[in-house]
C-alpha cells in the first residue's frame, strides 16, 4: 500500500462534492518554528504519483526557520488535498526527530566534539527506515540496524551459559568466528565492565549506571587503549552533558523515536 492510498483512499468526498476538484492551485509547506528538515524523499514520492510540480527550497538536514517555505507545488485541488495532510504529517513526524536528534548532538558536542549520538532498534514496527532515516538528517547514527549487523552479547545471552568456563569458551568462539566484527558487551557495573574488558570485549555498553560507576568504568581505557565505552539507557536532553562528561566514546539512546512531531502550516491558494 502507498503512502497516499493509506490516507487518501479511492477518492476525496469533500472535494468531489463541492465541485472543485479540477480547479487549479498552488499549496506551501512552512514550519512555525525553526527545525532540521526530514521527510523531502517520501513527499515527492506522493507528488509524483498524483503527478503534482513542485519545487522544494530546502533539502533534508537543512534548517528551515520558521515561516520559511519548504516547497510549493501545483496541480487541481483534488490532488492538492490528497497530497496535503500525509506530506505534512511526514514533515512533522520526521523532522521532530531529525530536530530533537539535532538539539541532542548539539549539546554533547559541547563538552566532546567528537562524540556520536547512536540510536537503539527500539524504533516502531514496519517504521525503521523512516525513523533511522530522520535520525541521520539530524547528525546522529543507527547504533545497530537489527540483529544481523552487529554483535551485542546481553544478558539475556549469558543465561544460557551453566559456567564461568563455558561462558568463556562461548565469548572465544565468538570472537573467533567473526573477526572482522567489534564485539559489544552491555554492562551494569565496574565489575561486569572489567572482566569483559579482561575478555577482549571491543565496546562496553554501560546500562543505566549512574555517573560515578561509569566514569570509573572509562578509566578501563588506561588498560585497553582500543577498547570504545558507551553509555545507554534513559538519556535524553535533560542528563546528556552529565553522561557525556564521564568520558565515554558515544551515547547510545531511544529518546528520539519519542520526540514531539513539530508543526508545519499547509497553505493553499487557488490559481
Amino acid at each position: 500500500m502507498s503512502l497516499l492510498f493509506e490516507d487518501a483512499g479511492y477518492f476525496d468526498l469533500t472535494t468531489h462534492g463541492l465541485g472543485i476538484g479540477n480547479k487549479m492551485g498552488t499549496m506551501k509547506y512552512a514550519p512555525k518554528q525553526k527545525i532540521v528538515l526530514c521527510g523531502v524523499d517520501e513527499a515527492k514520492k506522493v507528488f509524483d504519483e498524483l503527478g503534482l510540480k513542485y519545487v522544494f527550497f530546502k533539502h533534508n538536514g537543512e534548517v528551515v526557520e520558521a515561516k520559511e517555505s519548504i516547497v510549493l507545488c501545483e496541480g487541481e485541488a483534488e490532488k492538492l488535498h490528497k497530497a496535503w495532510k500525509i506530506v505534512q504529517n511526514i514533515f512533522e513526524y520526521m523532522s521532530g526527530i531529525s530536530t530533537y536528534t539535532n538539539q541532542l548532538l548539539s549539546l554533547a558536542r559541547e563538552i566532546n566534539p567528537n562524540i556520536s549520538i547512536s540510536t537503539t532498534r527500539k524504533n516502531l514496527p514496519s517504521a525503521k527506515e523512516l525513523m533511522l532515516k530522520a535520525v541521520m538528517c539530524g547528525g546522529g547514527v543507527p547504533h545497530r540496524l537489527g540483529l544481523y549487523d552487529t554483535i551485542l552479547v546481553f544478558a539475556q545471552h549469558l543465561e544460557f551459559f551453566k559456567t564461568k568456563d563455558e561462558l568463556e569458551s562461548g565469548f572465544k568462539n565468538l570472537k573467533e568466528s567473526f573477526v572482522e566484527k567489534k564485539v559489544t558487551v552491555e554492562v551494569e557495573n565496574f565489575g561486569e565492565a572489567e572482566y569483559f574488558a579482561s575478555l577482549g570485549a571491543d565496546i562496553l555498553q554501560c546500562e543505566k549506571m549512574n555517573y560515578e560507576e561509569l566514569s570509573r568504568c572509562t578509566t578501563l581505557k588506561q588498560n585497553y587503549p582500543n577498547l570504545l565505552l558507551s553509555a545507554t539507557g534513559g538519556i535524553n536532553h535533560s542528563n546528556i552533558q552529565e553522561y557525556v562528561k564521564c568520558g565515554v566514546d558515544l551515547i547510545v539512546t531511544s529518546s528520539p523515536y519519542h520526540a514531539k512531531p513539530l508543526d508545519v502550516k499547509v497553505s493553499m491558494e487557488p490559481l
